[in-house]
């Protein structure tokens, strides 16, 4: 796959429009395409994953570790990042994902990340505040939920 084609792929996903033109292709040298069979598990909830995916094609089950059962999430929408967190942080991932259909996803290491972050720390403000919105969305969905009435069946 082309530099430019990658480029352009890391800035159709949300997370990596943070980057400039420039700073996508630097990522894009690093990254690797991958691809996954039907049935086969990118990664298991509770592993420590070194980097994050991007969607392609394909689709993808997430299913949270969590001792009531969890409806599986559906994941198809080409860009979509997953485990952006892996990025920045090593924690243990929360969901099992797991390819429905065989996928072709893009491969962005930690290490290229950290690496872009040292040589532009504006993409570092940038990544946090990304995050910092996308958990303040999460937080004020919680809070809507937790504010309205109760239904009565």
């Amino acid at each position: 796959m082309e530099l430019d084609e990658t480029a352009h792929i890391l800035g159709s996903a949300d997370f990596f429009a943070i980057c400039t033109l420039e700073q996508r292709r630097m990522l894009a040298f690093a990254s690797e395409q991958v691809f996954f069979e039907a049935g086969k598990t990118l990664f298991v909830a509770g592993e420590v994953i070194s980097g994050a995916y991007v969607l392609i094609s394909g689709e993808l089950i997430s299913t949270k570790l969590s001792k009531r059962v969890e409806k599986p999430v559906f994941i198809d929408a080409p860009g979509t990042v997953i485990g952006e967190l892996a990025l920045i942080a090593k924690h243990p991932r929360r969901a099992t994902i797991t390819c429905k259909t065989d996928a072709k996803l893009l491969y962005v290491p930690r290490s290229a990340f950290a690496k872009l972050m040292q040589q532009f720390p504006d993409v570092a403000v940038r990544a946090m505040a990304f995050i910092q919105d996308d958990i303040s969305k999460y937080v004020g969905s919680l809070k809507q939920v937790r504010l309205s009435p109760a239904k009565k069946y």
